[in-house]
């Protein structure tokens, strides 16, 4: 009894921090890209949500600001 009771909670508090680091892993917000994000984009985050235009989907999953709402990315260096 006292066994099956140890086991129990050791299985327990083993799902707690495996829930704990993974929540800790998955929350960790992307860093923003630098140069300046295009208008949408801005009024997007203003509004708490994040900008659902194609073009500005496909360049935060670059990295980048998307060029063609008016947003600018640093010049490459040669």
């Amino acid at each position: 009894m006292k066994l099956s009771r140890s086991l129990a909670a050791f299985v327990a508090a083993s799902a707690f921090a495996v829930g704990v680091v993974f929540a800790a892993e998955t929350a960790a917000p992307k860093a923003k890209p630098e140069g300046n994000p295009g208008k949408c984009c801005v009024k997007a985050e203003a509004a708490g949500k994040t900008c659902d235009h194609k073009c500005c989907v496909e360049a935060n999953a670059a990295g980048k600001n998307c060029e063609k709402c008016g947003g600018t990315n640093p010049a490459k260096k040669s």
